[in-house]
Formats: C-alpha cells, sequence, structure tokens
C-alpha cells in the first residue's frame, strides 16, 4: 500500500489541480532526474509560472536538489535567467515555482524545426550565451548543463534555464584529465572548465545543423565541417583536446575576434 501511494506521488499533476491556494497546473511539460515540470497560472499575480515538483526516487534526495535549485536562484539577478517565485511544501512534496522564460529551445530549433545555422550565426549565438555564462562565473555559480534543451531563444534574446545541477564555487583545479575521462564527468566536473566543454558541444550541435553528411564512413567533427582554421581551434580549447581556457572571458574575447574578421570579410 505504501509503495502504491509513493507512485501515487508521483504520478502527473492533473490539468486545474491548485497548489498552495495560489497556482493551477495548466499543464505537464516534462520530467528530469529528480523534477516534474509543469507551466501553472498564479492567480495572485495573474501570470503564467513554471512549477517544479520533487520525484520519489529510492537513493536520491530530490527534495533537497530541488530545495537547492531554489537558493541557486535565490542567488542570481539576470534577465536572461528565470527568477525564484516561490518554494513551499504540500502534501509530502517540495514545490519550487519560478519566472516563466517563453521561447523555443534550441533542440527544439534544430532537430525539430530543422533550422540551420551558418558559421557566423552560430558564433553569434554561442557569444551571447557566454555572455550569460560570464555572468554565472563572476557570481561563482557553475551552471553544469549546458545543454540544447536549456539554452532557450526568444524576441529578447537568448536564455538559459534549468540550474538543477548548478553548485557554486570551484572544487576542481586540474588543468587535464585522464584520456578515460567520460564525457559526462567532462559535463558535470566540479570546475568552470565543465561549462567551457558544454560551450564546446552547443557550438557543434549549431554547426552541424548546417552539415549534409557526402558519405556513410564516421569521421570526426573536424573532418566533416567547413569551417575556419579560428573556429576549430576555439572549439578544441573549449573540449579540452587542446591547451584548454582558464577563464570564460578568454572564450569571450576569442568568439569576438573570429566574428570581427567574418565582418572584415563582408
Amino acid at each position: 500500500m505504501i509503495h502504491f501511494l509513493k507512485n501515487l506521488w508521483t504520478l502527473p499533476l492533473k490539468k486545474g489541480t491548485t497548489l498552495n491556494e495560489r497556482y493551477s497546473i495548466l499543464h505537464f511539460i516534462g520530467q528530469g532526474s529528480y523534477g516534474q515540470v509543469y507551466l501553472a497560472s498564479d492567480k495572485k499575480k495573474h501570470e503564467i509560472v513554471v512549477v517544479k515538483r520533487n520525484r520519489k526516487r529510492k537513493g536520491k534526495n530530490c527534495e533537497g536538489m530541488l530545495i537547492e535549485e531554489a537558493e541557486t536562484l535565490s542567488k542570481l539577478d539576470h534577465p536572461s535567467i528565470p527568477k525564484k517565485i516561490d518554494l513551499f511544501q504540500e502534501r509530502e512534496n517540495v514545490y519550487l515555482v519560478m519566472e516563466h522564460i517563453q521561447g523555443v529551445n534550441f533542440e527544439d530549433l534544430i532537430l525539430n524545426e530543422a533550422c540551420i545555422y551558418s558559421e557566423k550565426e552560430s558564433l553569434s549565438i554561442l557569444m551571447q550565451v557566454t555572455s550569460i555564462v560570464q555572468y554565472l562565473h563572476e557570481s561563482q555559480c557553475i551552471h553544469r548543463d549546458l545543454r540544447l534543451p536549456n539554452i532557450i531563444i526568444n524576441e529578447k534574446g537568448i536564455h538559459v534555464i534549468d540550474f538543477g545541477l548548478a553548485v557554486f564555487g570551484e572544487k576542481s583545479h586540474t588543468q587535464s584529465l585522464p584520456d578515460e575521462t567520460s564525457e559526462k564527468d567532462l559535463f558535470r566536473e566540479h570546475s568552470y572548465k565543465s561549462d567551457y566543454y558544454a560551450l564546446g558541444h552547443f557550438l557543434l550541435f549549431l554547426l552541424y545543423s548546417n552539415f549534409q553528411p557526402d558519405s556513410k564512413q564516421e569521421r570526426s567533427w573536424e573532418e566533416e565541417l567547413t569551417i575556419t582554421e579560428d573556429t576549430r581551434k576555439l572549439i578544441r580549447r573549449m573540449l579540452r583536446t587542446e591547451e584548454a581556457y582558464d577563464h570564460i572571458d578568454d572564450i569571450s574575447s576569442d568568439i569576438e575576434g573570429i566574428i570581427a574578421k567574418f565582418k572584415e570579410q563582408a
């Protein structure tokens, strides 16, 4: 019976469910490893918000992770980052309420809407994301999950969401990692370099949107992509296959330099 009730606690909330006598669920967006995400109506402020509810996972402190995410958002103040609105507990669950940033994420744009980005456009987008990451790192915050679904674009520009894995302060100052280090470890490393690594992959996804394979043979990105040598070096350094970047400002400076060369050639 207890197991059955725990399963009920993790079922998606129904449309119209009211939480904390204030937030009315509109629809279920999706779920991650420790939380379910909903779109809801804030009846007090008459605006749309995002509500994240902890999942019940054996061996995982999902409630604690949600509270930590709320604390992270409370320490940040940037127009391209969602603001924390509320945090409360109701019926054995913790709920985090956040600002709703309307837009389209780059996973949908590339994989579902087949958007194509040139090298110059890709670098321009990366520059905007890097600007947000600069603010995060100045605030000593490491996002650690800068993937396509967590980067959104709308008429106001680029936004970064989902701070569930974010941490404050760098613990690892390692200049180089063992060759057998997994991609997941590089993404999740407690170091600013983990965000640089993610930015490198983000740029590759943008560049591959414009790639048309002419062979069934599997090749590396360096062999497949037709891009400038400056952009190749930028990616290598972010992915740490060449001398790794030590500071986000250096990445930003190099991107600006490459974009400036494109403008000179126009």
